[in-house]
């Protein structure tokens, strides 16, 4: 498991356990700056070791195991549990002989209660092997600005659904309630924070909540494979 709490105001820890001796590396904040720079690098540096970490990384080309990477989505659904926000959307195949082909999105999300920056937001990783989900791989937590993360780590997702919306300048970032709906739109699964990671098959599991209330609970089941150079 890797678990990161992203926040701009504390140091972040990260957690990597594998096959491998517990490895725990606590990194302090020096600078203003240094802060705003860490939330992605930190976590990328913490993905290049667990990389590394792997079984089977000694000696081996970590292009092998993570690098730059292409994302793309097999299906969406919900939680069991049931919330102020869904999702009904499906995407479709992903051709790999034309990788860099965007998938279309058809359906709608909808919402009963707003998101904004005094929410908070989980993301759960989970990965797939010996046929079977391995729960909780990486966990990465924004403990506010729930909002503001998904603008700034899923522009693509966030531009297809919420950027139609046009707001005044400088206003206070927040989504819904209403319903969201896209029909063959094309999706960038692009990551600018996330420039690389370790490729394989995923359970991407977003929480979104304020305080103890959780008011979103959206799971996509995606690939990330190495990205083809053009």
């Amino acid at each position: 498991m890797w678990r990161g709490p992203v926040e701009s105001n504390a140091a972040t820890h990260v957690l990597i356990r594998g096959r491998v001796p517990q490895l725990s590396v606590r990194l302090a904040a020096v600078s203003s700056r240094l802060l705003s720079l860490r939330r992605g690098a930190v976590m990328m540096y913490a993905l290049v070791a667990l990389a590394l970490l792997l079984p089977g990384g000694q000696g081996k080309a970590i292009n092998s195991l993570a690098g730059p990477y292409t994302a793309y989505a097999d299906r969406f659904y919900n939680c069991e549990r049931k919330t102020a926000w869904a999702w009904y959307i499906r995407a479709t195949h992903f051709n790999p002989l034309k990788p860099n082909e965007l998938q279309l999105l058809t359906g709608n999300m909808t919402s009963e209660r707003p998101v904004d920056d005094k929410c908070w937001l989980k993301v759960y990783l989970d990965t797939r092997s010996n046929n079977q989900w391995k729960e909780n791989a990486f966990i990465f937590e924004f403990r506010d600005k729930a909002c503001n993360t998904l603008q700034v780590h899923t522009p693509g997702f966030y531009n297809v659904f919420f950027g139609k919306e046009k707001k005044p300048k400088g206003a206070p970032c927040s989504i819904g309630p209403g319903v969201f709906s896209v029909v063959e739109t094309p999706i960038d699964w692009t990551f600018p924070k996330f420039l690389i990671m370790p490729y394989g098959n995923y359970k991407f599991r977003m929480t979104v909540g304020v305080g103890k209330e959780m008011v979103a609970c959206l799971i996509v089941e995606c690939h990330v494979i190495p990205k083809v150079q053009t």
